[in-house]
């Protein structure tokens, strides 16, 4: 269950606010600037609604000091205000805001809102991932390369020392363990090179990913 963080010092609201989100997302309410920032330093947060008029600290502030800190940086933040003037809009914005929703809202118009974000977040999530694993399956595919020459050479010594030592049995039975421990190796390095044609998973879009314990 997603994670939203409501910072809201207005009882009104917050008990607004759980009946809305109580029942599709994992809600924490925090009624002033500051120990809601560090909630969302402390725990990870999808989403934050976030009050301007907060007895300590206003949010505009509060949307700063989380733009500042990486581990918050990409959180999506709407603003929840009653100050409804295409100034206090734009200072939300400049702020780092994702969104400005004017109180007295729609619940129906809240949580489309809310979706919207939460799903151009798990999108960026998900591209991220993608471009990871597409990076390590062409490392995969470049180590199997490198490592098939040498392995390739070594196989070829242990022919040639095969037939010089073939009269003595406990040297040909060694030369035959080191031999079939190689060929292990050469099967792993085998399924590395064929990464590209591993296991996926369809997500979102028709997105797939590697699952990589099929390699």
């Amino acid at each position: 269950m997603e994670h939203i963080l409501l910072i809201e010092d207005s009882q009104v609201a917050q008990a607004q606010l759980r009946d809305i989100l109580g029942g599709c997302y994992r809600l924490t309410v925090e009624a002033e600037g500051l120990s809601g920032l560090t909630a969302a330093l402390a725990e990870p947060v999808d989403l934050i609604l976030l009050d301007i008029n907060l007895p300590d600290v206003d949010g505009y502030e509060v949307c700063r000091m989380l733009k500042e800190h990486e581990e918050t940086r990409g959180i999506p933040v709407i603003f929840l205000t009653s100050l409804d003037t295409g100034r206090e809009k734009v200072r939300g914005f400049e702020a780092g805001a994702d969104d400005y929703v004017v109180k007295p809202f729609y619940p129906g118009e809240l949580l489309a809102r809310i979706n919207l974000h939460l799903a151009s977040r798990r999108e960026k999530r998900m591209a991220v991932e993608l471009e990871r694993l597409k990076l390590l399956r062409e490392m995969a595919i470049a180590l199997s390369h490198e490592l098939n020459n040498p392995m390739t050479t070594i196989f070829g010594l242990l022919h040639l020392a095969g037939k010089e030592v073939a009269a003595h049995a406990t040297a040909s039975a060694y030369l035959s363990q080191i031999r079939d421990e190689l060929e292990k190796i050469r099967q792993i390095v085998g399924r590395f090179a064929t990464a590209s044609q591993a296991a996926r998973t369809e997500y979102l879009l028709g997105e797939e990913m590697i699952d990589l314990r099929q390699l």
